[in-house]
């Protein structure tokens, strides 16, 4: 409501002051100028909406505020502009009805079942805990069963996978409210901001489970390999038979599940009676809301985790005695088995650190009854930042704008802080660095806080200007590129060609302008104007839909009323053609045409019950309809001609970025597991930064997946339909590649000093040179997505690289494996030995993963781009 107002009172001030100077130039200097009131209306018109717009796009808070902000220049700055007398209500008459609209709006929704948006944080977390509980009720049902199968059951693992995506979907879901609540005035017991570490832990769990459902449904595909001898995916070619030192035999890996299942479930049953305790408890409490299916009231404690921890630890310890009967190297088939303890080692200790947040967040409540929190944020933060609650209000491309942006606002406010840091602390004769510019390069050119070399050199391409005033034709250029500028200029290039009619020198076009309702047509375009081409064209169709909709039962209310003998009539029409467009608005997936529906049916009535320019009873609806189908036809033209947005070349694009990123930070994260000194500098930035980047990257794979939705509403004329199943499959791999360096990245943590120091450090070479064949990879991947270019004949595989160093490193990790037994008691060297096992197992299967799914993403960018065939280049000739 504040904002609104805000919105319009200084567009009102700068039209009330552009109108009287209009008027002052009809009465006094109406000769010095040809059509010099034109002229000025003109240009403050356009100065308006090109702000307007400008701001609306640029703070997302005043994206829906600022549509009633271009109704003071639409309606204030094309009437009454030859008058020779100021009229000041032409103005206020615009803006008051607004005043009362909004607070019976406000008065309303604070009365009758007011919704906060604490409420909502609140019931996202419950749906939240409720789908982790749902999701380790079917692992132990359904997974882990009392029987002497194994893990094999595909089916269970693609139902699995179900429970998972509906868990993320929550998650999401969850981290949306609770940003939206943090932002707005709540009353609440709870500050928002008292749940923010208990949203990071419940989105560490989704991931924990996450990685357990992918890895649950490789060694599924590993066994059913095994029974068929047939390939799954690649996946089994990957895992070399021969990889061990000795050549003893090791147990199946079926009879290693079997031998650890007992421990699994029980930790399974566990953890779910204490998430049932942590329900219980927040629902007591009021944090989250009760359900209809209470938890047991007598729950577990501490001690049943740390019973629960104890089994994992005997499960590692049975697969640790079974190595030691042989002395044989596990191959690399077993490596999910070590996976698998190690993922629900971490869930463990992630519900122990939940649990106590949970303790916490209770002993924050003070008092019976709610109170009022505001936000504390700066000023700016919080116009930056805004609901996506609003049906109707915001399509699906505004939001992946907006999200876009927040993305690179942080990145670049993170930039900026580790540049003042680094600042302070450096020489004042530091060489200044460089420093990428481009949007995309601000958001993926990530390049680690630690460097060697101090005199790094500037790529030619981005060379600084010799002449002073090159260095503010590039900051103007930057500008004029951002999307808020380009949305800005086109929005108003496009209204001021609506608006042109009412100031041409041409005696009478004003009025008749005015009398046909030429306003109508600015509404309309402001309505459909979108970012990408597919978006506004289907904003379009939905606007003529609606339009004619709303137009036809706004007649059928004045036709049944007689205009305005029958009011209660005309009310009552009005009521139930109320219902379903309000339907469509709130319970469809076409919000916008019940939306626009409302508005036009809301217009049509009150223009043709006051009967201002005494039309006839249809006149408004053809008119409103003509307007309409105007403003669309040129928004689409201007939409083509000035720096038209295609979301399928910035799916394309955004991919091949992610692409490039993900292969630069798969080496960051090779390369911390050869550092010994993990206190050392070197390592604590390069950690730190690796760190950040992975949120980044996982946002923006977000932002892809969303931006992937809006190409399937863009027309493809010549060619066939968008293989959007394709691009999907695609953005499925690159989500598991993004979660198995995330959990090198964990892994690494676990691997000792000794460790490092006798087998990663001495291997650092052939690290990199995997490293280095990983990112050649992916690079080329994204240079064909990028291009629309086809793959060369034969890829740079990273398999062989991989297989090289793991040759190597088994050979050090048996040497040194059976020094460390020979030092210590039976116990300690038995836990001690099992938790190193299991670490080292479980960051050699995150690598083979890694290269898997590059692989499977390979053959499918092959399926949309196309490969070179050579086949003297890929076959072995004989003869």
């Amino acid at each position: 409501m504040v904002l609104n107002i805000v919105t319009m009172l200084f567009p009102a001030i700068w039209c009330a002051i552009i109108s009287y100077l209009c008027t002052l130039y009809n009465s006094n200097n109406q000769g010095l100028y040809w059509n010099g009131t034109g002229a000025i209306a003109s240009i403050a018109f356009f100065l308006s909406v090109f702000l307007t717009a400008y701001y609306r796009l640029k703070y997302p808070r005043l994206f829906i505020p600022a549509l009633q902000g271009f109704t003071l220049p639409f309606f204030g700055l094309t009437k009454g502009i030859y008058d020779t007398h100021f009229d000041v209500m032409s103005i206020v008459g615009i803006f008051y009805p607004v005043l009362i609209g909004g607070a019976i709006a406000l008065l309303v929704n604070l009365i009758l079942w007011p919704e906060t948006a604490a409420k909502l944080s609140e019931t996202s977390f419950g749906n939240a805990l409720s789908s982790i509980q749902d999701v380790l009720e079917f692992i132990e049902q359904e997974v882990l069963k009392d029987s002497d199968n194994d893990f094999s059951d595909l089916a269970a693992s693609r139902k699995l996978h179900e429970y998972i995506q509906k868990l993320d979907g929550d998650i999401s879901k969850m981290q949306v409210a609770r940003k939206e609540a943090k932002y707005e005035i709540v009353v609440s017991h709870y500050r928002p901001i008292w749940y923010k570490s208990f949203a990071a832990t419940l989105d560490s769990l989704s991931r924990y489970l996450y990685g357990f459902s992918l890895t649950i449904e490789r060694e599924g595909e590993i066994l059913e390999s095994q029974k068929s001898d047939q390939h799954s995916r690649g996946a089994p070619s990957y895992y070399t038979k021969s990889a061990t030192i000795s050549q003893l035999e090791y147990k199946l890996i079926s009879q290693l599940q079997y031998s650890v299942q007992p421990q699994l479930r029980r930790f399974i049953q566990i953890c779910i009676s204490v998430l049932n305790c942590i329900q219980f408890r927040l629902e007591e409490n009021d944090a989250i809301p009760r359900r209809g299916k209470v938890p047991r009231e007598k729950a577990v404690d501490h001690l049943d985790l740390e019973e629960a921890l104890r089994n994992l630890k005997e499960a590692k310890i049975i697969l640790e005695n079974d190595y030691q009967q042989r002395r044989a190297e596990p191959i690399e088939d077993h490596y999910m088995i070590y996976t698998i303890l190690f993922t629900l080692t971490q869930f463990g200790n992630k519900l122990l650190e939940l649990e106590e947040q949970a303790n916490n967040l209770i002993a924050k409540r003070k008092g019976r009854f709610p109170r009022i929190f505001f936000p504390r944020v700066p000023l700016k933060k919080w116009l930056g930042q805004a609901g996506q609650n609003a049906k109707g209000e915001r399509t699906v491309t505004e939001q992946v704008l907006f999200d876009q942006r927040d993305l690179l606002q942080r990145e670049e406010s993170r930039h900026n802080m580790a540049t003042s840091s680094e600042n302070t602390t450096s020489e004042p004769s530091t060489a200044t660095r460089y420093k990428p510019s481009g949007p995309i390069e601000k958001r993926l050119s990530i390049e680690s806080d630690w460097i060697d070399d101090k005199d790094v050199l500037t790529p030619l391409q981005n060379s600084p200007g010799t002449h002073f005033w090159n260095r503010y034709l590039q900051v103007l250029d930057d500008w004029i590129r951002t999307d808020p500028v380009r949305y800005a200029i086109k929005f108003a290039v496009t209204m001021e060609l609506l608006a042109l009619m009412a100031w041409l020198p041409i005696e009478g076009v004003n009025e008749l302008y005015n009398h046909y309702h030429g306003q109508w047509a600015l509404l309309s375009a402001m309505v459909v104007f979108n970012f990408t081409v597919g978006s506004t064209a289907l904003q379009c169709l939905f606007r003529v839909l609606a339009t004619i909709i709303g137009a036809v039962c706004g007649y059928i209310c004045l036709l049944a009323g007689n205009r305005n003998q029958n009011p209660y009539v005309v009310a009552v029409l009005i009521c139930v053609f109320q219902i379903p467009m309000w339907y469509m608005l709130l319970g469809s997936k076409y919000p916008r045409i019940g939306f626009i529906s409302l508005l036009t049916m809301a217009v049509i009535t009150s223009t043709g019950y006051s009967d201002r320019y005494n039309e006839d009873l249809f006149a408004p609806v053809w008119k409103r309809t003509l307007t309409a189908i105007f403003a669309i036809i040129l928004v689409i033209i201007v939409d083509q001609l000035l720096w038209p947005v295609w979301a399928r070349k910035m799916v394309r694009k955004h991919l091949s970025d992610l692409l490039i990123a993900t292969g630069i930070h798969y080496s960051k994260v090779a390369s911390l597991v050869c550092q010994e000194n993990t206190q050392s500098y070197r390592y604590r930035s390069t950690l730190c930064d690796v760190e950040s980047n992975a949120k980044v990257l996982r946002r923006q794979h977000q932002l892809t997946c969303q931006m992937l939705g809006l190409a399937q509403m863009e027309p493809r004329l010549t060619k066939g339909p968008f293989p959007i199943g394709v691009y999907k499959d695609i953005l499925e791999h690159e989500k598991h590649v993004l979660y198995w360096i995330s959990h090198l990245l964990e892994t690494q943590s676990f691997v000792t000093s000794d460790v490092r120091r006798k087998i990663m450090n001495p291997m650092n070479p052939y690290r990199r040179e995997l490293a280095a064949a990983v990112h050649l990879y992916l690079y080329t991947l994204a240079c064909s997505l990028r291009t629309k270019s086809s793959l060369p004949a034969s890829l740079p595989s990273a398999e062989i690289a991989r297989k090289l160093l793991q040759k190597r490193q088994a050979i050090l990790w048996h040497d040194t494996y059976n020094q460390m037994d020979e030092v210590g008691e039976k116990t300690q060297v038995d836990e001690r030995s099992a938790e190193n096992q299991v670490y080292w197992q479980t960051y050699a299967a995150g690598t083979i993963e890694v290269i898997a799914e590059q692989e499977a993403m390979g053959k499918l960018v092959a399926k949309l781009m196309g490969q070179h065939v050579f086949k003297a280049a890929t076959k072995d000739w004989i003869g």
